[in-house]
């Protein structure tokens, strides 16, 4: 069991070095791969404190009550949204390129996406 962990490091390193192969010939190719985005997020504490009076409706008595909440953990999009994307354009003959963009918000204090809302660019020009 023990020759086992060192083929399997080994196994986990040329898989890497296999995906390495694949990414860096695509951009080679293409005359603008860019890997691009905006990763905004912190530690957030949030206090609120609300007084009042409750007066009870049979009996007309006012009761003074007070309600605390306090919240904190992180948080994703403190002052902008955060958002990854890819874009890029390869050359294709005649004058012609194929062009994309790719962009997706995330919330970073999760790791999902942020909301349904994305842009997603494909197109052929001159």
């Amino acid at each position: 069991m023990a020759s086992t962990i060192p083929t399997l490091k080994h196994t986990l390193r040329q898989a890497g070095y296999l995906l390495t192969l694949f990414i860096f010939p695509v951009s080679a190719h293409a005359t603008g791969l860019q890997l691009y985005g905006t990763l905004d997020g912190g530690y957030r504490y949030h206090f609120s404190k609300t007084q009042g009076h409750f007066t009870h409706p049979d009996t007309g008595q006012s009761t003074p009550f007070s309600i605390r909440s306090q919240n904190s953990g992180i948080a994703s999009g403190l002052k902008n949204d955060s958002k990854i994307g890819l874009r890029g354009s390869h050359e294709i003959g005649g004058g012609n390129r194929i062009f994309f963009e790719l962009e997706e918000d995330v919330d970073i204090a999760t790791g999902r996406r942020g909301r349904d809302r994305g842009t997603r660019v494909i197109g052929i020009g001159g």
